[in-house]
């Protein structure tokens, strides 16, 4: 990607620019390495046109650009899929909720990537105010994620919904790194007798949140007996 050159923010409006700019020439970068946060501040600022200690003034460290993304990357997911459950037939199946989760998961790859590497790297960099905002506004989606869901399968408890995104969010966490493995490892998995270990992260999370929903449904039938 071609380094553009800005000149320092002094309005509140070019100051956002800039934010948004940085988001943007991560996501870039981000693409460009396939996902792998292999670069730097450095790197970050000279793609953005700008010095390392002016990237400062908006974000306090690489990780903290990638929580915002991260961010971003939850709200896209959720719009995305609130239209695909609006798109369905009410009540919502199991297997369509299923399938739907993870069809759109599946789309934004950059949202497994970063889900994955959030608690081994990016809340290692961040300020404590970085990730307590972080925490809530996801907690505030988790939430709003469940009410939208209930309404569409009133057959499962809010409470039952609310456990349902949150073990999709670890869900995730885990079956993104297996279903991306390193080029080693990915040449070392060809071999016939090793088939067990490749992963396709669209079916596994298919798969395994079809299975939850199927006891979290019993457990709601359950309660409401």
């Amino acid at each position: 990607m071609t380094p553009v050159e800005f000149q320092r923010a002094r309005r509140p409006e070019q100051k956002e620019e800039r934010r948004v700019h940085l988001l943007e020439v991560t996501r870039a970068l981000l693409s460009e390495n396939s996902g792998t946060p292999v670069f730097g501040l450095n790197e970050l600022a000279r793609h953005a046109g700008m010095t390392k200690s002016n990237v400062y003034r908006y974000f306090e460290s690489r990780e903290a650009v990638l929580l915002e993304l991260l961010r971003e990357e939850g709200d896209l997911w959720y719009e995305a899929l609130g239209a695909e459950l609006s798109a369905l037939s009410h009540p919502i199946a199991l297997e369509e909720i299923a399938e739907a989760v993870a069809r759109t998961a599946t789309a934004r790859p950059l949202l497994g990537h970063l889900t994955s590497i959030m608690p081994s790297i990016i809340e290692h960099n961040v300020s404590i105010e970085s990730v307590r905002e972080f925490k809530t506004s996801s907690l505030q989606l988790l939430q709003d994620a469940a009410r939208f869901l209930h309404e569409r399968a009133p057959y499962l408890s809010i409470s039952a919904c609310e456990e349902f995104i949150h073990r999709t969010i670890i869900s995730i966490t885990g079956l993104w790194p297996l279903s991306h493995p390193s080029p080693v490892t990915a040449v070392v998995l060809e071999a016939p007798e090793l088939a067990a270990f490749r992963y396709s992260f669209h079916d596994e999370l298919a798969r395994v949140l079809l299975l939850l929903l199927r006891g979290l449904s019993q457990e709601s039938t359950n309660q409401a007996g």
